[in-house]
């Protein structure tokens, strides 16, 4: 079986206290975690983790992650390290972003950062993230999986796909226009918590001009 979570934040004290998470301690939190995970998740599973696993020394969050039952996945978010540092913590792959098809055959975006309905691309069914600890589960075309309103706990691929997602309602918008010259207009209507992911949108497309400038 596949399961999701995000936002775990091993070894990280003050989480406890950005999010009201209902921990005395950093070691309580740690423990609890990895109790939860391993009570559902077996070594049979997979368990997709949509960034920001640990924010503490290398070598402790070894322990953590060599704990937790099941084959993980990283979809790296932006607390997370790099490749190498990653797979060496513990996990089986990483990804910056992936494709996932859910089991009723919808195509899902696995991506740490949600962004605004309006620019995920038409081929994905939905945008499955982290990032944003207190929130909605759904919003649109969004699912959140961050441990923090999961009961800090993987989430089933079922219950997931149980979840009605909707973009159909969703007025947001984003377009960003370059002149000759290479100034930037942006104009801009969402969600303040969509705003990370279109921040990378748009980062992505002053790279593509940039690039393209420089082949003139």
């Amino acid at each position: 079986m596949d399961f999701f979570i995000s936002d775990i934040h091993f070894g990280h004290r003050n989480v406890i206290r950005f999010c009201n998470r209902p921990f005395s301690t950093v070691r309580e939190m740690n423990e609890d975690i990895i109790s939860r995970w391993n009570n559902i998740v077996t070594d049979k599973d997979r368990v997709f983790v949509l960034g920001d696993v640990f924010l503490c020394p290398i070598e402790e969050a070894k322990e953590y992650i060599g704990r937790l039952n099941g084959y993980k996945i990283l979809i790296k978010g932006n607390h997370d390290l790099g490749k190498k540092i990653m797979l060496q913590s513990g996990f089986d792959e990483f990804y910056t972003s992936l494709d996932y098809e859910m089991p009723d055959g919808r195509k899902a975006l696995l991506n740490h950062y949600p962004s605004p309905d309006c620019i995920i691309d038409d081929k994905y069914d939905l945008l499955i993230h982290g990032h944003i600890h207190v929130s909605e589960r759904v919003r649109g075309k969004k699912i959140n999986v961050s441990c923090d309103i999961w009961d800090y706990s993987p989430i089933p691929i079922e219950t997931l796909q149980d979840l009605h997602t909707d973009n159909s309602c969703s007025n947001d918008s984003l377009t960003v226009t370059f002149d000759e010259d290479g100034m930037m207009r942006i104009e801009a209507y969402m969600d303040i918590e969509d705003f990370s992911g279109a921040s990378a949108h748009i980062f992505n497309l002053m790279n593509s001009k940039n690039s393209n400038r420089r082949k003139k």
